[in-house]
C-alpha cells in the first residue's frame, strides 16, 4: 500500500457517477483524479501513481478486469488498493480469477457512508 498518499484515482465511464462519487470523496478531504476507462486510467497510474482505486467494472474499451490485469503485471503499481464499483450484486462472481480479487467492491448505487467507511481502511484523508 501507498502509505500516506490520499489521492484515489476514480475510473467510472459514466460521468454522473463519477461527478457523485467525486464530491462524496472530495467532501471528506481526498483529492480525486478521474478516468473514463480503463486505458485513461492506466495511463494515469504510470505518471502518478494513486494512494487508491476506484474502478468500475464495466466500461467500454479496457474494461476494470483489464484494466486490474494490466497493474498487477507492473511491479510499481500491484500494490495500489483497488476497489471495484458494480451495480451487479454479486460482483464477486463476475471476477475471473483469484489473482484479479480487489481488496473490497462497492455497489452502486453508492451510500456516501459505505464508500467513507470502505476507502477509510485502505487510504486516510
Amino acid at each position: 500500500m501507498t502509505a500516506g498518499k490520499k489521492s484515489i484515482l476514480l475510473a467510472d465511464d459514466q460521468p454522473n457517477s463519477r461527478r457523485l462519487i467525486g464530491y462524496i470523496l472530495n467532501k471528506a478531504g481526498y483529492t480525486v483524479a478521474e478516468a473514463s476507462n480503463g486505458l485513461e486510467a492506466l495511463e494515469h497510474c504510470k505518471v502518478d501513481p494513486p494512494g487508491l482505486i476506484l474502478c468500475d467494472i464495466m466500461m467500454p474499451g479496457m474494461n476494470g478486469m483489464q484494466f486490474r490485469e494490466q497493474l498487477l503485471q507492473d511491479e510499481k503499481l500491484r500494490e495500489i488498493p483497488f476497489i471495484f464499483l458494480t451495480a451487479r450484486a454479486q460482483a464477486h462472481e463476475m471476477v475471473e480469477g483469484e489473482h484479479l480479487v480487489p481488496q473490497a467492491y462497492i455497489t452502486k448505487p453508492v451510500e456516501p457512508n459505505t464508500i467513507l467507511q470502505i476507502v477509510g481502511k485502505y487510504l486516510k484523508p
